[in-house]
């Protein structure tokens, strides 16, 4: 059996809710299914994990209204120096 490939990918999220922008990483690993497919888990901070556009939620309020961007693009909202959010054009 072939070992699999990891991929890291950095993900952007924005909550809806308060406006909290941040970035995670996620490991992307990709195998062969056995059947000439290919199959695709994930992991977050070493442990397995749904993929991140799966239920997100916000680290500040909790919230679930969280926008997932694809990985490489940068959220609308940005944290300033002392932590305030503010949006960018």
């Amino acid at each position: 059996m072939r070992k699999p490939h990891i991929i890291l990918q950095t993900w952007p999220f924005t909550c809806l809710t308060c406006e909290h922008a941040w970035e995670s990483v996620y490991e992307a690993w990709h195998a062969a299914d056995g059947h000439g497919g290919q199959v695709v888990t994930w992991r977050h901070k070493g442990t397995a994990s749904m993929p991140p556009w799966i239920e997100p939620s916000c680290p500040v309020c909790a919230g679930l209204r969280v926008r997932t961007l694809p990985p490489g693009t940068r959220p609308a909202i940005e944290a300033d120096a002392d932590g305030a959010a503010r949006r960018t054009p």
